[in-house]
């Protein structure tokens, strides 16, 4: 009976801590999204938070988040940018394109060994900045082939204007990487900090 009771309660507690970053992630994204306001795939956006939001995620919990960030991506783009329902290949590519950027960036970084964020309790500011730039270079030039490609297949579809397309997204994307980063960095790790020292992220 014992053995029973601490089984239930040791797959009780594996279960908390899967679900809690993933429910976190999910919720995160959903508000950054709704806060940010209307979305214009094709054009871009003064500021994107919702990119900023994921890769505080990834940082937090690591990439196994990503299935939440994908989800939290489809969600929010029906429920408040009027997005159909039924996914398309299209809407599969641009998805998977805006939840594969900061992966990618945050693996660069790691091969460079640039992503120590905090160095004796203290944040890096230059390496946030920099892994900002690089989420907003990766996420513009793959959004810019991703969505021409989508463009050129709809003949009713004007064709992207490239220098309007990535002028607006680079910087769209890195004001909300910005935004969403020094606000973790410096407000809620602090918050952190000071309620609950050990659980101050180390990424």
């Amino acid at each position: 009976m014992t053995l029973n009771v601490e089984k239930s309660e040791s797959t009780y507690h594996n279960l908390k801590i899967f679900l809690q970053p993933q429910i976190v992630t999910f919720f995160v994204i959903i508000f950054a999204t709704f806060i940010n306001g209307p979305s214009y795939p094709y054009i871009g956006n003064l500021i994107w938070l919702p990119l900023g939001a994921m890769l505080l995620c990834f940082l937090l919990f690591d990439f196994k988040v990503v299935l939440a960030a994908l989800m939290a991506t489809y969600f929010s783009d029906v429920w408040f940018h009027s997005a159909p329902m039924m996914v398309t290949q299209d809407t599969i590519l641009q998805h998977i394109t805006a939840v594969m950027t900061p992966i990618i960036a945050i693996a660069s970084m790691r091969f460079f060994r640039l992503s120590n964020f905090f160095d004796g309790g203290k944040v890096v500011f230059q390496h946030l900045l920099f892994l900002a730039i690089l989420t907003a270079l990766f996420n513009t030039i793959i959004s810019f082939f991703i969505n021409s490609y989508i463009a050129s297949k709809d003949t009713n579809m004007e064709q992207i204007n490239a220098t309007i397309f990535i002028k607006n997204y680079l910087i769209g994307d890195l004001l909300g990487c910005l935004v969403v980063l020094f606000f973790a960095a410096l407000v809620i790790v602090p918050a952190i900090k000071y309620f609950s020292p050990k659980s101050v992220p180390m990424v």
